[in-house]
């Protein structure tokens, strides 16, 4: 939980420097704002951005994926909370308008149902940076495109985006995940950058 009121709170002072600015720039400015805040600059929790992951299988000659937030805490390379980033409702740089809906989860979500990302935990998260500042709608955008992936993302019932119980004051969303041998959550924060 303190990972999520630490992100809520940081997140919250970060802005896009411009329209076209890249979701892994303005990790990079949540990443330094983080390791400010003692729980990560004295530990035992440490951030670690654009962090690379090994792949399953030991004698891979390359990485299975990079993650844009890795936050490790002292007890092994296999036990850590990642989170993903990805733009939502952002413009391209030539002036399209894209929901990011489809990145968001294809690229996002799957590669935690896949266990490209966080083989072995129980947990991880999305961190959607909705550019045009209209939270709710990239929530509902994001929702109803989680809602016809139900089968590829592997969801348990209820089977959807829902409102987490973890941080009841806080806006933390949550889907729930089948991975055969475990049980996974992704948690889901929307903020307007």
């Amino acid at each position: 939980m303190n990972i999520f009121c630490s992100i809520l709170d940081v997140s919250n002072t970060i802005q896009k420097k411009t329209d076209n600015d890249r979701e892994d720039r303005i990790t990079t400015r949540i990443c330094a704002r983080l390791n400010w805040i003692p729980a990560f600059r004295d530990g035992p929790l440490a951030i670690h951005p654009q962090q690379e992951i090994f792949s399953q299988d030991i004698d891979a000659d390359h990485v299975a994926g990079r993650v844009d937030i890795l936050v490790s805490c002292g007890r092994g390379s296999h036990v850590y909370f990642a989170i993903e980033a990805k733009r939502l409702r952002f413009h391209t740089p030539k002036g399209k308008f894209k929901t990011g809906n489809d990145e968001y989860v294809n690229a996002g979500m799957m590669r935690f149902v896949s266990g490209q990302y966080a083989p072995l935990m129980e947990t991880g998260a999305m961190l959607g940076y909705v550019y045009d500042g209209e939270t709710g709608k990239a929530r509902s955008g994001v929702a109803s495109y989680i809602r016809g992936k139900e089968k590829e993302l592997r969801l348990r019932k209820p089977k959807r985006l829902m409102r987490s119980e973890i941080l009841p004051d806080k806006n933390v969303d949550e889907t729930n995940h089948d991975l055969g041998q475990r049980a996974f959550t992704i948690y889901h924060i929307f903020t307007g950058v």
